[in-house]
């Protein structure tokens, strides 16, 4: 019998990272914090780029008249330009969230240190 795969982390947290967020424990952990900010960073990285390729141009539909009709409302110079506005919209909101992570961790470091000076 084959044994079943891990499941798929897609941010590739390390095990001991991952295993702290399995219980409903509160994490508080500054450097935890920073290193999940940077693994959303360079995911992103990976992310964006792939989701700008997505967006095809009216002419990568074809040259026959029905797939030039298609690729002018569906292709990024058409109808389509919406998704890369949702594109635009997810990209600032995911890098929110990274700023948002370190911005936490800055705050629980320094309520961290003012702890250890009282």
């Amino acid at each position: 019998m084959q044994e079943p795969e891990p499941p798929n982390d897609p941010l590739l947290l390390d095990p001991q990272t991952d295993a702290k967020f399995q219980g409903d424990e509160r994490v508080h952990e500054p450097s935890t914090m920073r290193a999940i900010a940077e693994a959303l960073r360079e995911n992103l990285q990976t992310l964006e780029p792939a989701l700008i390729d997505a967006q095809p141009g009216a002419a990568q539909f074809g040259e026959w008249m029905d797939a030039k009709a298609f690729g002018a409302s569906a292709g990024r110079d058409g109808a389509g330009q919406k998704l890369g506005q949702v594109h635009a919209e997810f990209v600032k909101a995911y890098k929110d969230v990274i700023a948002a992570i370190e911005a936490s961790a800055g705050n629980h470091a320094e309520a961290d240190a003012q702890n250890e000076r009282a």
